[in-house]
């Protein structure tokens, strides 16, 4: 019987050939470890791209630290700073509760009278509800109160019958509104969908803090955003000062706080960084500024007067 012919030579050939195809292969896909590889550039920008993440989570450690330190001090930094001032907070549906309640904190260590906190639903500044926004406010508007003539939107009707009806005369300090009118138009705007609060908790202020959460204004959320600066710009009419805070995409060109930063005649103070604790503190010593006829702009965005304004001297 013929032997059968062994396959070693053919075997050490093939073996041979994937050496060499796999060597070629392995220089052309592994070349990044070889000097002048054809993706070298891509390993170094791979290795930037984890020295920056490395430097981010340094800074962002270091950031938090910071921030924990001023928290820390906060308390001391705001103490007297709105002394037997009677202030109200109205909070918008996605404002973050941790920023509410740190500014509500505050404002107790600031020796603020709480006068009260006001959810504004979505349905408040929705396009839905727009309308009839403006007619429970037309119908239960506080006596001797005006809505304007020229300004239509839901947005400035609301501001405007909200301040006739919640704060305090600029002159003599004395309501604006009755209690009974007060509570007429309260009740209204809760039994339609707008706003929310505990009974019994709010009273005439001079002060108001509008929390909103973090939107940049862009496309289907413009609506609101515009809505939120005409309300806050339409409120400051009646109010000693209102300040209102966000988080930092709120300062784009079409969130609430860039378009009142844009509006040269708007009295309202902005904070941009609600969100961090200095933040927080400006958003107090932004209301004592209101009180003393200052506005500014304060944060982290480009077009800030500083972070924070200067802890009060009394």
């Amino acid at each position: 019987m013929a032997k059968k012919k062994r396959p070693t030579g053919t075997a050490i050939a093939g073996l041979a050939f994937g050496i060499a195809l796999g060597t070629a292969f392995g220089t052309y896909v592994l070349s990044p470890n070889l000097p002048g590889g054809a993706n070298e550039e891509s390993h170094k920008a791979v290795a930037e791209l984890a020295e920056a993440k490395s430097e981010a989570a340094i800074n962002d450690a270091q950031a938090s630290a910071a921030d924990s330190y001023i928290a820390a001090t906060a308390g001391d930094t705001v103490s007297n700073a709105l002394k037997d001032r009677p202030v109200l907070i109205f909070r918008t549906a996605d404002a973050n509760e941790d920023d509410v309640k740190a500014v509500t904190e505050l404002r107790t260590k600031s020796g603020a009278k709480d006068a009260g906190t006001i959810t504004l639903t979505e349905k408040f500044f929705s396009m839905d509800g727009a309308d009839p926004l403006k007619s429970i406010v037309a119908n239960t508007l506080p006596a001797g109160a005006q809505l304007s003539t020229t300004q239509l939107d839901p947005g400035t009707h609301a501001g405007e019958a909200l301040g006739a009806a919640l704060l305090l005369n600029k002159d003599n300090g004395e309501p604006l509104a009755s209690t009974e009118d007060r509570a007429l138009l309260l009740k209204a705007l809760r039994d339609g969908g707008y706003i929310n609060y505990p009974d019994g908790t709010v009273l005439p202020a001079q002060l108001v803090i509008v929390i909103t959460g973090d939107s940049d204004g862009v496309g289907d959320k413009n609506f609101a955003a515009v809505h939120q600066a005409t309300f806050a710009k339409a409120l400051d009419k009646k109010a000693n000062g209102v300040v209102v805070a966000g988080r930092v995409n709120t300062a784009a060109e079409n969130g609430v706080i860039g378009q009142l930063r844009k509006d040269a005649q708007s009295g309202v103070s902005t904070v941009d960084s609600v969100d961090r604790a200095f933040g927080q503190i400006a958003t107090i010593l932004a209301g004592r500024e209101q009180l003393e006829n200052k506005q500014g702009d304060y944060g982290t965005a480009n077009d800030v007067d500083a972070v924070s304004p200067g802890k009060p001297k009394d």
